[in-house]
């Protein structure tokens, strides 16, 4: 079956685009309400904060009602409902409905997220690779977009820009629910996750991955947030600095689209340790780089690091294949718990023997993190063939 022509995962892409799109809003919104409000840096940080956490904790809980329940309702409402509240959170004159709110909507990105991977997941085996990474492609981009369609929208139509995202979220949620028009036959072929089916899965194997998943998200993060305050000690402009992430960022999407179509062809296990492994170095030369080369590394870098995640959201999901949505729930949640973990440690490092020293020694995670995914199964289609 054609990917083009794939009902779920069209469905599952539009839909992360749609509730990423909304994410992506946040940061600008946040900024337009702080003064409205007078908001401190930190009750900022903990608006984001909770919204991050909301969706994250959130994910296995609605993954786990989707495989009993059906992606399709948990779907549509997620994108409803983080749609409605954020266009309402541009208006509010108190930090404790603001706090609401970013509940809200955290829990409408949870609802969504474990849904779409597991729609996503609906493609042959022979492609779940692409699959996913098309639907990860389908929420970098609408994230990207988010600031803009903010801006844009606001300045079309001013106090009216609740009713306005309202009636585009619902409209967004409607065509996910037409799309998906003929999932429920799909959904009665399949049996709901049970405990017994983590008792069948290799507790070793998980546990594992987890880890190499911690590592690699631990690296991540303290790229998106440390690399900018690295470059401007180094003497850019804020431009510049956040230029530099940007052609780190950008190359990421696409090299999820480009490691999980190959990890289809030459298995999920040797993507995952050739890019991974390939981070430290690149991001060692990154902090060394100046002039033209910052962004021709920057770019390799996000290549490679984005090239592993929607591997081990397939290798995860092939871990406990009856119950999905909850996997799916579980790696989307963990590897942003995962992110904030490690990149407050980084943080506790970096203000005792400074920061331009941390992240060099953050640079040896990936290579942790490769090495531990040498005990990984090996899933290359032949061998795969071989044991089935």
């Amino acid at each position: 079956m054609s990917l083009l022509k794939n009902r779920y995962l069209l469905a599952a892409t539009f839909g992360h685009f749609s509730v990423d799109m909304y994410s992506g809003m946040l940061p600008l919104i946040l900024l337009a309400l702080t003064p409205q409000l007078g908001l401190t840096y930190s009750q900022v940080g903990i608006a984001s904060m909770i919204y991050s956490l909301a969706g994250s904790l959130s994910q296995p809980f609605f993954g786990w009602l989707g495989d009993q329940r059906g992606a399709r309702p948990m779907a549509v409402l997620g994108v409803a409902a983080i749609a409605m509240t954020v266009g309402i959170m541009r208006f509010v004159d108190s930090y404790a409905i603001l706090i609401a709110l970013a509940i809200a909507a955290g829990l409408g990105s949870g609802a969504f997220h474990p849904q779409g991977a597991t729609l996503a997941a609906h493609a042959p085996n022979a492609q779940r690779g692409a699959a996913a990474s098309v639907f990860m492609l389908g929420g970098n981009t609408g994230f990207a977009f988010g600031p803009i369609f903010n801006t844009a929208i606001f300045a079309m139509t001013g106090n009216h820009m609740p009713e306005t995202l309202a009636a585009l979220g619902l409209a967004q949620a409607a065509i996910v629910y037409w799309v998906l028009a003929h999932q429920q036959s799909f959904q009665r072929e399949k049996t709901a996750a049970s405990p017994q089916t983590f008792q069948r899965a290799a507790i070793s194997v998980i546990v594992v991955l987890m880890f190499v998943m911690f590592l690699r998200s631990w690296l991540h993060s303290s790229v998106s947030t440390y690399v900018p305050q690295m470059f401007k000690s180094f003497g850019y402009s804020n431009a510049d600095a956040g230029n530099v992430l940007f052609s780190i960022l950008l190359p990421l999407a696409i090299g999820g689209l480009i490691g999980g179509t190959l990890s289809d062809k030459i298995g999920r296990r040797r993507i995952l340790i050739a890019t991974t492994v390939l981070c430290g170095p690149l991001f060692w030369l990154l902090l060394q780089s100046s002039g033209a080369m910052v962004y021709v590394v920057g770019a390799l870098l996000g290549l490679v690091m984005g090239a592993s995640t929607p591997v081990t959201l397939v290798m995860a999901q092939s871990l406990v294949p009856r119950g999905l949505g909850l996997m799916s729930g579980i790696v989307l949640g963990f590897t942003f718990i995962a992110g904030a973990i490690g990149v407050a440690i980084s943080g506790v490092i970096a203000d005792q023997i400074g920061l331009f020293q941390t992240l060099n020694l953050n640079a040896i995670l990936p290579v942790l993190a490769a090495a531990l995914a040498f005990l990984l199964p090996d899933d290359r289609p032949g061998v795969a063939t071989q044991r089935a």
